[in-house]
């Protein structure tokens, strides 16, 4: 019994700990109508991006993006382009595939095609 206590213990403790580190949807979709996309494309990329990103990676991105093209808003594929600029693989490759995932990428031209 002390073992099963001991286990539930460190799982509980292990989740929480998890969940800490992981952004909210709620801190994605804010930071992406921020950098300009609509709320609509904000929310769906953030259902797609909930549990993908650190707290640290949203962060990251946010900076960069705070400086990148600071004239205007930001478009999805600026975005992208602020994402490859961070130097996490990770970052560039959620940011990417919630593009594609919420049919918001068709306007974003691809090099070499």
């Amino acid at each position: 019994m002390r073992k099963f206590v001991a286990l539930t213990a460190a799982v509980t403790a292990g989740l929480f700990a998890v969940s800490a580190c992981t952004a909210s949807r709620y801190q994605i979709s804010d930071a992406l109508q921020r950098y300009g996309l609509s709320p609509q494309k904000a929310d769906c990329a953030s259902e797609f991006l909930r549990g993908k990103l650190s707290v640290r990676q949203v962060d990251r991105l946010t900076d960069a993006a705070r400086y990148y093209n600071a004239g205007s808003q930001l478009t999805f594929g600026d975005l992208i382009r602020v994402a490859g600029s961070v130097r996490d693989p990770e970052t560039a490759l959620q940011v990417g595939a919630s593009a594609l995932a919420c049919s918001i990428g068709a306007g974003i031209p691809i090099p070499g095609l």
